[in-house]
């Protein structure tokens, strides 16, 4: 891969799901608080639309990841410290001001045990919600998975480090993603599931080694040809969106690279702020936003209008908390590598 510290295009793909997620969110909510319900927010359609961003996220990280180690030891320390510096400042001052306004000043979930606080405090709360009470607030199931999916790649790397293991590695990512939806236990949705997600992370590593190289056109292709099968075949919907993601991912990725020079500063300064957003705005709509909607009667005006302070609103605070939480974040990331000594060649 070509020496390069920052690609546009992985901008344009961190932007576009976040305004789909945050879209549909707020959608849903204004339709279940009866205040103005969009045909098309609710409809399946656009409920698949939100499930193939979730894939181009967790693609996201897996080339974002991929790239980075493609020729790089990951030292253990290193790795931690970048993956808690990236995850769990803006997650915490997200998380405790709720947790201490609900949990402990007015005594909400006062039965779940006060050692679950840990499954908060390592963000796995969301993703654990379904199967045991949590004191889950942000985050949702996608967040959990994705520090699953970080735990695991050390060793998914590791994996990927040879040849044999290669093939060992590819054999089990395609076996979870081709069997994983009739094997998944009943009233478990598989695309929820880090089990569900693994196999696209895997696909993203890959993506990472073949950014700025032409078999990148290769790989979208096979994916477009793949997921277009799969739907024409009735196979499960997880099926089709993950390969048809993959062909999104390198479409975008592309479109991001050729955009011109105003426009990629643009979707940069957005893209910064996504994760802050990914966590604050469901909170923003259903404790703010909602009660504004109500006051003013609804209606689609109103309910547009809002929608524009729902996204400028949530990356107005996503853009605050990460100010906010850059001394923690500067505090828990790796520090670089001391420079080596130059010894100068003997004179002849």
């Amino acid at each position: 891969m070509p020496a390069k510290t920052h690609w546009a295009g992985l901008d344009l793909i961190r932007l576009l799901p976040i305004l789909v997620i945050v879209t549909y969110h707020y959608g849903v909510e204004t339709a279940t608080a009866g205040l103005y319900a969009s045909g098309l927010l609710t409809s399946p359609a656009y409920g698949d639309l939100v499930r193939l961003s979730v894939f181009l996220m967790i693609l996201l990280s897996g080339a974002g990841l991929g790239a980075k180690y493609a020729v790089r030891p990951c030292r253990p320390a290193e790795y931690i410290r970048s993956r808690a510096a990236a995850i769990y400042p803006v997650f915490w001052l997200c998380f405790f001001p709720l947790f201490f306004y609900s949990d402990v000043w007015h005594r909400n979930n006062a039965a779940v045990p006060l050692w679950k606080l840990v499954f908060s405090v390592v963000g796995l709360d969301g993703y654990l919600q379904p199967y045991t009470a949590t004191f889950y607030k942000v985050g949702e199931w996608y967040l959990g998975c994705q520090v699953l999916l970080y735990c695991l790649f050390p060793l998914t790397l590791w994996a990927a480090r040879t040849s044999r293991r290669r093939m060992f590695l590819g054999a089990a990512a395609a076996l979870l993603w081709a069997a994983g939806p009739w094997l998944c236990p009943a009233g478990v949705d598989w695309f929820h599931t880090v089990w569900g997600e693994w196999p696209v992370f895997v696909l993203g590593m890959l993506f990472g080694t073949l950014l700025g190289r032409r078999r990148g056109v290769i790989a979208a292709g096979v994916c477009l040809a793949g997921g277009v099968l799969c739907a024409a075949a009735g196979l499960p919907s997880y099926h089709s969106l993950s390969l048809l993601a993959g062909a999104v991912f390198w479409a975008l990725f592309w479109l991001g690279q050729a955009a011109a020079p105003a426009v990629t500063r643009v979707v940069g300064a957005l893209a910064k702020d996504c994760y802050g957003v990914f966590l604050i705005h469901h909170v923003f709509i259903t404790l703010v936003l909602l009660r504004f909607v109500r006051a003013l009667g609804g209606g689609l005006a109103v309910w547009l209008a809002f929608w524009l302070v729902c996204l400028a609103g949530s990356f107005v605070l996503a853009g605050l908390a990460r100010r906010v939480a850059s001394p923690l974040t500067k505090l828990l990331r790796p520090k670089p590598a001391p420079a080596q000594p130059q010894t100068p060649a003997p004179v002849a």
